[in-house]
């Protein structure tokens, strides 16, 4: 049963409206189809089955996100923090986790606001350790050159020990180093991009559970399946900056969550999690839902596609939005209904 249950909320989180003429969008089933065959069951239901496996009360997840670049999204986009701090919330109410979230400077304004929207408190780590209430610590991932990037990943990781880490909607570098726009060009143009690359990079060889949600391919974790993100998704073999090397990220993660907006993917995760905890509240309500996207619009993020300061997400409106969340909240409540009716009385 729990399988069926989620290849719908997969099936779900994999339909969308592209705004105008995306083709990279209409890919994302067939982005999907490639996960779920080398996988062999639901990426969500898999990961959120790892979550609950591994992660005890007090222990440490790394959730990273961030696509600040200018000049169309000076302080970040509106894919990723809702996404990210809906898995902290679940992590946080579900497994007594202490998620950590992980961006650059200019997307870290519009995170810690959506994830108090989401009722979080978010803290340095310190404050947060000793906080029993629903609480994220927070830790600003600095620009720097790529050694300087590498060693602050070290670091972290070695430091907090995290059980997890995963990305949602975080720009990672193809084969030759560049990050891109799904549009195809370099997204490093005028502005460095933080390394935040290297926590996922350094996480693999210490064995440390990895996850990535994407949209389009040129997001951590797509690296999974690189070659089919180069053969299905547009720019991604071979880009419109001088690298021409593609948009497809070449980072790595031991599980790849596509879905048709990257917040969506960590939503499909959360659903999973409240299903198997059969915790119905650890998944924000449509409510939240329209009160994260306006606390992460109010600090400043934009919507990807139209680089528009309203309550949109990849396009999608906010009524799209919270239409989704309520059909993923009537899904965990029917799946956790213990009883069905076999017939009906006359």
């Amino acid at each position: 049963m729990l399988e069926n249950i989620a290849r719908n909320v997969d099936r779900l989180v994999t339909t969308g409206a592209p705004w105008g003429g995306r083709e990279d969008r209409w890919k994302i089933p067939s982005l999907y189809d490639v996960v779920y065959s080398k996988l062999g069951r639901s990426p969500s239901l898999a990961a959120a089955q790892k979550f609950t496996e591994i992660i005890k009360p007090r222990d440490v997840v790394f959730i990273v996100t961030g696509f600040a670049t200018w000049p169309r999204q000076p302080l970040g986009e509106t894919d990723g923090p809702l996404g990210a701090a809906s898995l902290a919330r679940a992590l946080r109410l579900g497994l007594g986790a202490l998620p950590m979230l992980i961006c650059g400077p200019k997307d870290m304004g519009g995170m810690r606001a959506t994830a108090q929207a989401a009722g979080m408190n978010t803290m340095e780590y310190e404050m947060a350790k000793v906080t029993n209430t629903t609480v994220a610590a927070y830790f600003t991932f600095p620009f720097a050159g790529k050694e300087e990037s590498r060693k602050i990943a070290i670091d972290l990781l070695d430091k907090y020990k995290p059980k997890a880490v995963i990305s949602v909607e975080t720009s990672g570098p193809n084969k030759k180093g560049i990050k891109h726009s799904a549009a195809g060009y370099d997204g490093e143009a005028i502005e460095k991009m933080p390394g935040v690359e290297y926590l996922f990079l350094e996480a693999t060889p210490r064995k440390i559970f990895t996850v990535g949600c994407i949209d389009h391919g040129n997001e951590l974790g797509a690296g999974t399946i690189e070659e089919d993100v180069r053969r299905i998704s547009p720019y991604a073999d071979v880009c419109r900056c001088p690298c021409k090397a593609g948009t497809a990220c070449s980072v790595k993660t031991d599980i790849v969550v596509p879905a048709f907006v990257s917040n969506w993917g960590a939503y499909a995760m959360s659903t999973m999690m409240a299903i198997l905890l059969k915790k119905l509240d650890i998944f924000q309500n449509a409510e939240m839902e329209h009160r994260m996207l306006e606390a992460c619009v109010m600090a400043g993020a934009t919507d990807g596609p139209t680089g528009r300061l309203d309550l949109l997400v990849d396009g999608h409106t906010y009524q799209a939005n919270e239409g989704l969340v309520s059909f993923l909240n009537c899904i965990i409540l029917n799946g956790l209904m213990e009883k069905t009716i076999d017939s009906f009385s006359r």
